[in-house]
């Protein structure tokens, strides 16, 4: 199950933690949807997370495209091993840019 904190420091950073999978889909998109209308920029920072598949990869390719529509950065840091291997079998760079992923 996902947790999501948020924190607002420049710029909305969302701390996610747990497994990103179908379950976790709406909890993601409220929370990002709570602070995207005023933010310029969102950070969802992966630290804490454990699992990923292809339903949480979606959701979060969804919500970049979303978001490039309507002018906000999103924007993804602290990638653990374990979603990267996920991101990099499922081409995510090529689907968002790589300006989405922060060092």
């Amino acid at each position: 199950m996902l947790t999501a904190r948020l924190e607002h420091e420049p710029e909305a950073v969302i701390y996610l933690a747990g497994e990103m999978d179908l379950d976790c889909v709406d909890l993601l998109r409220e929370t990002v949807e709570k602070v995207g209308d005023g933010a310029d920029t969102i950070i969802l920072d992966f630290t804490d997370v454990t699992f990923i598949d292809s339903s949480g990869t979606g959701i979060f390719v969804r919500l970049c495209l979303d978001l490039q529509v309507a002018d906000v950065k999103l924007r993804a840091r602290s990638i653990p091993p374990v979603v990267a291997q996920v991101f990099d079998m499922l081409k995510v760079r090529a689907l968002v840019g790589d300006e989405v992923f922060q060092s």
